[in-house]
């Protein structure tokens, strides 16, 4: 017999209960598979939760939709668009199979890391997962009468293309697009109809990937294992807590709690945060939600929180950034995100692209993740007794108003955290010169000691000054309160003027700087504003014959963005390697200064770019713990700053102490 995960008895006992058509087929996967196989109801991670979730070590992954509809209600147009008759009107609803396959597609493109890249060297990778649908009081007659009138009126129309084409053969062109649209939609009805179950046809279930072949590799299912049944946290994993005297009453969870919580770099916002979301699920033994809105950030909150030295299961928090959130909700609420044709773009020309892709996104944001009204009379599959927001500035108050109505239990606790200096997609401020959020979670509570850097680290001074210089007009300028003054001077800090048309003397120098003070790959992080330039100093770092550097990056490869087969799958592509990005992986690290928001590195090459805005290079040089080195374009407005404060990189610097 399978394994089922929850057992029967607990599934039945979960706060949202299975239907009839669940526990039936809950029943009948038991039965019917052996003990290599498991099967879990309801898994819920990073927002996702489909209905059922089967797998086998060697034969890949089914994901079933469960519907206990009577079909009789429910129709189908031309365009294989669903409609349900439930009042005086027929109304339009999303399909089932585009909902559990974008489950599919989540599987590939979010949840687990590098299977996207897997899927695009080999079309065959693809196949790992299959989908159902499972009509629990369906029957063939019932499924005849939705899809085959739609298969006779194509045939019909295939015979009619078929004899204009007789009486006109110079017509050629116009037949042979009609052939393709009929076959096109002939697949579209015959896939789904070959992919819906009811009760006599459950033993039709069958995995995609014959035993014998090779494409389920071991690592790829206990990937899959991790994300759908997630390990328990010993408190023997963690580590002795280090909290301040004001960092452990923030920990403190209470329901129906509000605050917002900001602090200067290195000031503990995220042990806070990862103290308070263990702290939360000890207290009510609900679900937590963590967003962020740097993709980049999960797997480090992931490792503050286990680093917290207490027991809990994992299964309690879902980790993501705030658009993959809400992209996985609309989901799983049945609500179709429709793009218009005119904002859709297949073709190989990059500016027209760009441009389509920056309209599309516009379109997005206004229909759906800016929308107040877009869940209104949708079920919502999992609300949450504690939501955690980080990098507050970077968020609309449309955002934070979204989550708080629709995803947080009614006494639930929500707190936001933040730095406003690092603003730098420049949201409003209010009369505190801080990010300006939402009514209703009090006064800012200020983090004013840093942790990040030793007493006498160089960085805190270069950042006050930064500050006073650039940035004391618009916010707040924070005071480190741990900061002494000291003659001493460790580490490195220099700056030199770059070439963004010299990419392997830009490399040459890091390579050299590195090598020189005998600093290991895994404490350097090469960080800029703009994509392209670390793209392309990337691949001289990896590809040169003077250098062969080993690199992760939080953005697709130069090869990958001009390759065509991959380029089309760009954004995709650059979303995995930022949920994969990992500080401590041993080698060179190379990152937009957007996606390191949330880091720290021991070393830190800053690229300053000659448009780069104050917050931007704030960020950036709040990333370093002890050691900088500024490459400053000529034509930079932070030139003359960076020529007081920091020695030229010609100049002999002193080595980081061992």
């Amino acid at each position: 017999m399978a394994v089922l995960i929850p057992d029967l008895e607990a599934a039945k006992a979960a706060k949202q209960k299975p239907t009839a058509g669940e526990i039936f087929l809950l029943e009948f996967l038991r039965s019917h598979f052996d003990d290599q196989v498991e099967v879990y109801s309801q898994p819920c991670f990073n927002g996702d939760k489909p209905d059922i979730v089967v797998m086998s070590p060697r034969m890949g992954v089914i994901i079933i939709e469960v519907k206990d509809w009577d079909l009789g209600l429910y129709s189908i147009d031309n365009n294989n668009k669903w409609s349900a008759s439930l009042s005086t009107r027929s109304q339009e609803i999303y399909s089932p199979f585009q909902q559990v396959y974008r489950y599919k597609k989540n599987f590939f493109e979010i949840h687990v890391n590098g299977l996207l890249e897997k899927s695009l060297k080999s079309d065959k990778f693809f196949r790992i997962i299959k989908t159902y649908v499972y009509f629990h009081n369906g029957s063939k007659t019932a499924l005849d009468r939705l899809y085959q009138p739609h298969l006779d009126r194509l045939h019909e129309e295939s015979r009619e293309n078929a004899q204009r084409l007789k009486a006109e053969p110079s017509n050629f062109d116009a037949y042979e697009k009609k052939r393709e649209w009929i076959e096109r939609g002939k697949r579209m009805f015959e896939r789904d109809l070959s992919l819906s179950l009811y009760r006599d046809k459950l033993k039709k279930i069958a995995f995609p990937i014959a035993a014998k072949d090779s494409l389920f590799e071991e690592s790829v299912y206990i990937e899959f294992k991790r994300l759908l049944n997630p390990p328990y946290h010993y408190a023997s994993e963690g580590k002795p807590p280090t909290y301040s005297e004001k960092q452990a009453k923030l920990i403190q969870s209470k329901g129906e709690a509000r605050a917002k919580i900001c602090g200067l770099a290195g000031s503990g916002k995220t042990v806070v945060l990862a103290g308070r979301a263990v702290n939360a699920h000890k207290r009510h033994g609900g679900r937590v939600l963590i967003l962020t809105f740097n993709i980049t950030l999960g797997s480090y909150i992931h490792d503050k929180i286990s680093a917290v030295r207490e027991d809990f299961p994992w299964s309690a928090f879902d980790i993501s950034n705030y658009h993959r959130f809400i992209t996985v909700a609309l989901n799983n609420s049945e609500i179709n995100v429709v793009i218009p044709q005119h904002l859709q773009y297949d073709g190989k020309d990059s500016s027209t692209a760009r441009r389509i892709a920056a309209e599309r996104d516009q379109y997005l944001e206004a229909t759906y993740y800016s929308n107040q009204t877009v869940f209104e009379g949708r079920a919502i599959k999992t609300v949450y007794d504690t939501i955690l927001i980080d990098e507050i500035q970077d968020y609309k108050p449309e955002w934070i108003k979204m989550i708080r109505s629709n995803f947080l239990t009614e006494d639930g606790e929500m707190l936001l955290f933040g730095d406003e200096k690092q603003n730098i997609y420049k949201r409003a401020l209010d009369g505190e010169r801080r990010s300006k959020v939402v009514e209703g979670f009090g006064p800012w509570i200020k983090l004013t000691k840093s942790y990040r850097y030793t007493l006498e680290s160089p960085i805190i001074p270069l950042v006050e000054s930064f500050q006073n210089a650039f940035l004391d007009q618009d916010y707040e300028v924070d005071v480190d309160e741990s900061f002494q003054l000291s003659l001493t001077n460790i580490g490195i800090q220099a700056y030199t003027a770059f070439d963004r048309q010299n990419m392997e003397g830009l490399a040459s120098h890091i390579v050299r700087i590195a090598k020189e003070h005998s600093i290991h790959p895994n404490d350097i992080s090469i960080i800029s504003s703009q994509e392209i330039i670390l793209q392309q100093l990337d691949h001289v770092l990896r590809t040169s014959d003077a250098h062969k550097e080993r690199t992760l990056c939080t953005f697709p490869s130069l090869e990958v963005s001009e390759h065509p087969k991959y380029s089309r799958k760009y954004q995709e592509i650059s979303a995995s390697k930022k949920k994969g990005f990992n500080l401590n992986s041993g080698v060179m690290k190379l990152s937009s200064t957007h996606s390191f928001k949330g880091f720290e590195s021991p070393l830190i090459f800053l690229l300053v770019n000659n448009n780069d805005s104050p917050e931007m290079v704030f960020t950036g040089l709040t990333r370093a713990k002890e050691n900088l080195v500024a490459f400053v374009e000529n034509e930079s407005r932070y030139l003359d700053f960076f020529t007081k404060h920091l020695a030229r990189l010609d100049v002999p610097v002193s080595a980081s102490p061992n």
